[in-house]
C-alpha cells in the first residue's frame, strides 16, 4: 500500500506526515523510516568560498565551502545553508610523492560525509584519535572529493590521457603530447630511439661565455657557418 500521494517517497508535498501515514502500521513505520534517513546526510554539492594552503608542499589543504540545496521546511520555506569550515582535501599521494591540483575559490565540488566526528583525527594529522563528539552523519564531517566540471568555465589548461597517448597543455599555450612517433615538446620530438629533431635552434650553454647555438655557430678554421644538411 502507497503511504501518501505527493512526493515519490510518499511524502506529503506540504506537511511532514502525509495524508495516508497513520492509516496502517507498515505506513507509520514507513514514514518513521523516512524521518530517520532523512536526518542523515551522505553526499552533497557546494561552492568553494575559501581555500587554505592551496599547492603548499608543506600544509594540508582544506576548504570552506556553501552547499548548493537549500534546506526546505514542511511548508516549502528555503533557507541558505551556513558555510562549513576546514574540509580536508584528498591528493593524489602515496607516501611522498605527490600529484597536487588543488582546488580553487568558486569551484563547484562533491562532496562525502563521514558517519563520524573526524575532526580530531584530522587535527592530530590523520592518526588513530577520539572522536570529536558525538555526532553521526554531519556535513560538517565532509571530504572533499573532486570539482564538477561546468560549461560556463573554460579549461585554460590541461593534462589528458587520450586513445593515442598523453596530451598535455599550460595556460602559456606550451604543450607536450605522446604518440607512437614518440613525445612532442612545444614541436620537439624525441623519438622512440632517443632521436631528437628541433623545428627551432638548439642552443648549449645559454647566457654563458660559451654558447653555442647549433645553427649559427662557426667552424674552426674558415669560420664559416656550418653546412645545412651535413
Amino acid at each position: 500500500m502507497s503511504s501518501g500521494a505527493g512526493n515519490a517517497d510518499g511524502s506529503d508535498p506540504i506537511g511532514q506526515m502525509g495524508a495516508r501515514d497513520a492509516n496502517s502500521a507498515f505506513n507509520q513505520h514507513q514514514f518513521q523510516q523516512r524521518q530517520i534517513f532523512g536526518e542523515k546526510r551522505f553526499h552533497f554539492t557546494g561552492e568553494i568560498v575559501a581555500v587554505h594552503n592551496r599547492n603548499s608542499l608543506t600544509e594540508p589543504c582544506t576548504v570552506d565551502v556553501k552547499p548548493h540545496v537549500k534546506q526546505m521546511d514542511g511548508a516549502g520555506n528555503t533557507t541558505s545553508h551556513d558555510i562549513i569550515y576546514g574540509i580536508a582535501v584528498p591528493r593524489s599521494q602515496s607516501g611522498g610523492s605527490v600529484f597536487i591540483n588543488d582546488p580553487q575559490v568558486g569551484d563547484p565540488a562533491n562532496f562525502s560525509v563521514l558517519d563520524r566526528d573526524h575532526s580530531s583525527v584530522q587535527a592530530n594529522d590523520w592518526v588513530e584519535s577520539n572522536p570529536g563528539s558525538y555526532r553521526r552523519h554531519s556535513m560538517s564531517d565532509a571530504i572533499f572529493h573532486g570539482v564538477l566540471p561546468r560549461k560556463s568555465q573554460p579549461v585554460t589548461q590541461h593534462f589528458m590521457f587520450t586513445d593515442t597517448g598523453i596530451d598535455c597543455a599550460d595556460m602559456n599555450k606550451n604543450t607536450f603530447n605522446s604518440s607512437s612517433a614518440g613525445w612532442n615538446f612545444n614541436g620537439a620530438i624525441i623519438d622512440q630511439k632517443g632521436n631528437f629533431t628541433a623545428p627551432g635552434n638548439v642552443t648549449a650553454g645559454k647566457g654563458s661565455a660559451d654558447q653555442v647555438d647549433l645553427q649559427g655557430h662557426s667552424h674552426s678554421g674558415n669560420g664559416a657557418a656550418p653546412t645545412a644538411g651535413s
